[in-house]
């Protein structure tokens, strides 16, 4: 995000705006899109980027990708094949595939959503005051300098409304894909969903592609409405730079249960920015990570109690091998008002070399005085008992190590919403551990 000057150099912000002013100097979407821009360009160059006393990035060091040069790209080519082979059996008719950042309409399929389900052009949905309205109020709030860099950068997205009333029975995947580049591309791929109330939906989010010198900088907007259901999940299996933004609104007796995995990059970040609004709202949230070599993998996570008679539950669990490193910075919030609150976190860390790391900040800032909250975290290695008993049963030593680490992984990928899901997980996380027979 660097060009030569040495101004530039110093004020990563103002490369930024280079490539803002290049990508609106071709832009012909909206007056209100540009407008949204616009906005989220000031507030990225006034929250500026991060260093390691910033308390949102306590863990994760950015200064080599702050440092590095990127162009926007443009969109790559996809063979079909290859995307085929990305794409959950159960999902076949019902997937949305973004490469490089952009919507790819002709490798997506949603003929299995039926009616209910409204899908809508960023660039066209943003002339209607609902969705203009919650954007710009996003930025205006907005915390996170990647998250605005998205907006101020993104050309356009997808708007999914899925209508009241409509149960979507088959699971929809939504696909980002990068294809390779000699130099350093950014992609910011931007998708907003409307549950409407009483509405049903089972999303399966995928990240992929081998491409090292890309950086992947996405935001998903999810607003649950009352009595609505989201069953969610997602997978970063992508190998170069990825940050992710996941904020989700919840009102009245609304489910959002998710489960997710991350398969660690050269550095890996995502925030979960997520507001329980009205009473009886509940939320779940799963993470797995799973890493090796120099892998990095940072959950950056806000849960704010707006509302009473509320819940959630957080569980992660970090498997770090040789060289890796996790964090997990995990907040929950009650406000004022919100009393019968019921929050847990949980934070499990498996460490199987003597050089890898596991960051852990759980907190709470309860406002509320008839609430129930907790929170935890443990470190450790493998149990030497367990597996001195597994080894007085005939297993050798390696296949005893082998078959407890495989465990602390698989509880957490059988949270995952389908077959398919946990499957893809199995293939490429226990593969890492030389576990996937």
């Amino acid at each position: 995000m660097t060009t030569t000057t040495t101004e530039t150099a110093n004020r990563p912000e103002l490369a930024i705006r280079d490539l803002f002013n290049k990508s609106q100097s071709g832009n012909k979407t909206s007056p209100a899109l540009k407008k949204f821009n616009q906005a989220a360009l000031e507030k990225l160059e006034a929250l500026k980027f991060p260093d390691r006393k910033h308390e949102m990035y306590t863990f994760v060091g950015t200064r080599e990708l702050v440092a590095t040069e990127f162009a926007l790209a443009a969109s790559g080519t996809i063979a079909k094949e290859q995307v085929d082979a990305l794409i959950y059996s159960n999902s076949k008719n019902s997937c949305l595939v973004f490469v490089d950042g952009a919507f790819c309409e002709e490798l997506s399929d949603i003929s299995a959503l039926g009616a209910g389900v409204r899908l809508t052009p960023l660039s066209e949905a943003i002339e209607q005051a609902e969705v203009s309205d919650y954007l710009l109020a996003t930025v205006k709030d907005e915390n996170d300098v990647f998250s605005a860099m998205n907006g101020a950068l993104v050309s356009d997205g997808l708007v999914l409304e899925i209508t009241e009333n409509t149960t979507v029975d088959v699971p929809l995947q939504i696909l980002y894909i990068s294809s390779e580049s000699k130099t350093p591309v950014l992609h910011c791929p931007r998708i907003l969903i409307f549950a409407r109330r009483s509405s049903e939906l089972n999303v399966a989010v995928k990240f992929s592609g081998g491409a090292t010198s890309c950086f992947v900088n996405a935001v998903q907007d999810i607003l649950v409405e009352e009595n609505a259901h989201i069953t969610y999940s997602q997978f970063q299996d992508d190998s170069a730079w990825h940050f992710s933004k996941l904020r989700t609104t919840q009102k009245r007796a609304s489910r959002f249960i998710s489960s997710n995995a991350m398969s660690g990059a050269h550095l890996a970040r995502c925030h979960y920015e997520m507001w329980l609004t009205e009473p009886g709202a509940e939320l779940q949230l799963n993470s797995l990570s799973v890493l090796h070599k120099e892998e990095q993998a940072h959950n950056y996570v806000q849960i704010h109690h707006q509302a009473e008679h509320c819940t959630s539950t957080q569980l992660f669990r970090n498997l770090v091998d040789d060289k890796g490193r996790s964090s997990i910075d995990g907040t929950v919030v009650v406000h004022p008002g919100a009393q019968l609150t019921s929050s847990e976190q949980l934070i499990n860390n498996l460490m199987l070399s003597d050089d890898c790391r596991a960051d852990n900040k759980p907190n709470l800032k309860i406002y509320a005085d008839d609430v129930k909250c907790t929170h935890g975290a443990t470190v450790g290695q493998l149990n030497e008992d367990q597996v001195f008993y597994l080894k007085t049963r005939g297993l050798s030593e390696a296949t005893a190590r082998t078959l407890l680490t495989r465990s602390f992984a698989e509880s957490m990928i059988q949270t995952a919403p389908s077959p398919q899901v946990a499957e893809d997980w199995r293939n490429v996380l226990l593969k890492k551990l030389g576990a996937n027979e």
